[in-house]
């Protein structure tokens, strides 16, 4: 399992607090999340940390891969995009764009998986 996947890594638990940190910051201030281009090797190059690094991070401490770590953070994002009552006559669209998703299908699709429910049923249930 994931212990055994890594057994041969030469990342420390040193190196792999410091670059959960980077990962944080680079997510919660940066919002690189939103870069619709954004890959693992992308991410990376930006932090400065091997892939296979990256990689092994994101499986052991959010216990998901990469492409769902950075898919759950744009949605939370959105949650918080859709509920916000100045932004009301945003399009769901373009909400989905903003938060990094490149089409309107792929953000109904994770926003489904990680809300349990669509954009516009979200927006609906959290409007009073």
């Amino acid at each position: 399992s994931g212990a055994q996947k890594y057994e041969k890594s030469s990342l420390t638990p040193g190196m792999a607090e410091e670059q959960l940190r980077k990962l944080t910051i680079a997510m919660e201030k940066e919002r690189l999340y939103t870069n619709k281009d954004l890959s693992l090797s992308r991410l990376a190059l930006e932090l400065k940390i091997p892939s296979h690094h990256l990689s092994q991070i994101i499986n052991e401490n959010v216990g998901s891969n990469f492409y769902d770590y950075i898919n759950s953070r744009r949605i939370n994002e959105a949650q918080r995009l859709l509920i916000d009552p100045t932004l009301s006559n945003r399009s769901i669209a373009s909400i989905g764009f903003d938060v990094g998703f490149n089409s309107l299908s792929a953000f109904n699709a994770a926003f489904r998986k990680f809300a349990g429910k669509t954009p516009s049923e979200f927006r609906k249930s959290s409007s009073v």
